[in-house]
């Protein structure tokens, strides 16, 4: 049996269906809390609460959707040949002496001030 990963779209929906189920969760908690503090208003107390829930759950939903879809992993593996061009050209942009020793831009400008002699404690 071979194993196919989810489309964009099946996992646009599993993002829509997880955020909104939190989202209408935690809509209900927060209505639940308003109409007890505030009273039901003229909607009623499963008038009021359901809004929350609703209102909750289709924006908190809409952003897992977005995420989800964001976060979605392409096949981008890379050959041994892109793996080489990729590497020369960020060794040619490295901080200056730390393409061989390996050295960050602070510890860079440390030794510098180290043999030039300069110290801040006089």
């Amino acid at each position: 049996m071979s194993y196919r990963e989810p489309s964009l779209w099946d996992k646009a929906k599993m993002g829509l269906i997880m955020g909104g189920s939190v989202g209408a969760c935690l809509g209900c908690l927060i209505g639940f809390y308003s109409t007890m503090k505030f009273g039901p208003g003229p909607r009623g107390y499963l008038g009021t609460i359901g809004q929350y829930a609703l209102g909750s759950g289709a924006s908190f939903g809409f952003f897992m959707m977005i995420g989800s879809c964001i976060r979605t992993d392409e096949d981008l593996s890379l050959g041994a040949d892109d793996r080489a061009a990729l590497r020369a050209q960020m060794n040619r942009y490295r901080w200056p002496g730390s393409a061989a020793t390996q050295t960050t831009p602070v510890a860079f400008y440390f030794a510098k001030a180290a043999k030039t002699g300069s110290s801040s404690e006089k």
